[in-house]
C-alpha cells in the first residue's frame, strides 16, 4: 500500500521530478505529471523517451514530488518500474493528466506509442 501523503500530492496538480538512470550510470531528469493508485506512482510517457529506454533496461527511478502549496515540503519516492502498460489504460491515464492539466482530454500527439509505468516506492523521504 502506498502511502496516503503520497497518493494524494500525486493526485494533485504536481509536478513531479523524475530520474532514471542513462546507460552510463549518468541521471537523466524530466518533469512529469505524476498519479498514484493504491500501490504505484503512476508515470506516463512514450516509448519513444529516453526515460522509458532508461527504465526498460534498468528500473531504478527516484521521483522528487513538489507540494504546489508550500515550496519547502516535497515528498522524494526511490522505486523500481514493476509493470508497464500499454493500450488503452496507458491512453485513459494520459486523457486524465491532460484534462488535470489543460482542461482537455486532447492528449499532445508524440512519436512512439504511450504508456505508463508502475512504479514500487522502496523508500520515501519527507521534507516537510
Amino acid at each position: 500500500m502506498l502511502a496516503e501523503d503520497v497518493r494524494v500530492l500525486a493526485a494533485g496538480r504536481t509536478l513531479g521530478i523524475f530520474t532514471t538512470l542513462m546507460p552510463g550510470g549518468q541521471p537523466q531528469t524530466s518533469a512529469v505529471w505524476p498519479h498514484a493508485d493504491e500501490r504505484h506512482i503512476l508515470v506516463g510517457t512514450n516509448d519513444s523517451r529516453q526515460k522509458y529506454r532508461n527504465v526498460a533496461r534498468d528500473p531504478r527511478v527516484n521521483i522528487l514530488l513538489l507540494d504546489p502549496d508550500n515550496s519547502r515540503r516535497y515528498i522524494e519516492v526511490r522505486g523500481r518500474v514493476v509493470q508497464v502498460v500499454r493500450g488503452e489504460e496507458a491512453l485513459a491515464l494520459a486523457r486524465t493528466t491532460f484534462t488535470k492539466w489543460t482542461g482537455s482530454p486532447q492528449v499532445r500527439q508524440a512519436e512512439g506509442e504511450r504508456v505508463l509505468l508502475r512504479v514500487r516506492a522502496e523508500h520515501i523521504h519527507r521534507k516537510e
